[in-house]
């Protein structure tokens, strides 16, 4: 049993890598991948996207948001991360009137790893993967002031431990809202994102875990010029159950409103500091996103490929 622990150990470090540091009284928490992000913009943007969401990934970042897309938004981001490690994020979201609606799929993977127990004695080979299904839906309280909310569907499974085989299940909510404030091209955003119960592994005598809490919150501004081209610049903070409090800002440009370039920053975590990105945008979107990773990790790459129609 207890290297049944050690690899569940190992899974989560792995996926919170790129988490801000632990707080003196870390708790404990599962599911941790639904902290990673979605989409290559919003990384180019340091991840501070709470007020900006405004395309199918408002379904991860920010239920509100998908009352910013036009009729009908679709994208699909491949994430390859560290330690042979990718994520997917696959999302829908469509809005008619004073209503939205999104779907998402998330999925983090791995190709077969050794396992050990306490003693550093070889056990075999295992696997791991996350998973997580939404629907979200959202309400245009007035022209400013949208809300929305989603119902998710998590999994993590471990496959291969020398105990066997085991998982775990359960459902996870968000809510979020966006203003557009009185002060020209400013927008206040704020999502609590991972609401839900403690959840276990199916194991006799398992302990129970948290779901990763996370309450993000920010402000954009946007101003466009008179060739066409538009600049946003973004700063959120993000507090996570078990974690201290991050800092993100990040701006961007969009070259008569179809080539874009950016750039964000991030305080308060272990090894990510900086992130680019570039980007196309017309009906069809391409974005590209780039993540040093301190401590020898590697780096991170994110490619997004969307269509609004």
């Amino acid at each position: 049993m207890r290297s049944t622990f050690a690899l569940m150990a190992l899974a989560a470090a792995l996926a919170t890598t790129a988490a801000p540091a632990r707080a003196d009284d870390p708790g404990l928490t599962v599911l941790t991948f639904l902290k990673l992000g979605a989409g290559a913009r919003a990384t180019g943007l340091g991840e501070a996207y709470v007020s900006v969401a405004n395309d199918a990934s408002a379904t991860y970042w920010n239920p509100a948001g998908l009352l910013g897309i036009q009729h009908n938004d679709v994208s699909g981001t491949h994430h390859a991360w560290i330690q042979d490690l990718n994520h997917e994020f696959v999302a829908f979201g469509g809005h008619r009137g004073r209503h939205a609606v999104g779907f998402s799929f998330i999925g983090l993977y791995t190709s077969d790893m050794q396992a050990y127990d306490e003693t550093g004695a070889y056990t075999g080979m295992f696997g791991f993967s996350n998973n997580a299904f939404s629907g979200s839906y959202a309400f245009q309280v007035t022209p400013e002031i949208g809300v929305g909310a989603s119902a998710r569907y998590v999994r993590e499974s471990l496959v291969g431990t020398s105990e066997g085989d085991f998982s775990l299940s359960g459902f996870a909510f968000d809510l979020g809202g966006q203003w557009k404030t009185p002060l020209r091209g400013v927008t206040a955003g704020a999502a609590l994102r991972n609401l839900g119960g403690s959840m276990h592994y199916n194991l006799s005598g398992a302990q129970d875990f948290d779901l990763p809490t996370t309450l993000q919150g920010g402000l954009s501004y946007r101003r466009q010029d008179v060739a066409g081209g538009a600049l946003t610049i973004a700063a959120d903070a993000l507090a996570a159950r078990g974690d201290d409090v991050s800092f993100r800002v990040g701006a961007e440009y969009a070259y008569r409103g179809q080539f874009l370039m950016g750039a964000g920053a991030k305080s308060g975590l272990d090894n990510e500091n900086v992130s680019f990105g570039v980007g196309y945008e017309n009906k069809i979107r391409v974005h590209y996103a780039f993540t040093p990773i301190q401590s020898d990790l590697g780096s991170s790459h994110r490619i997004t490929v969307g269509y609004g129609w």
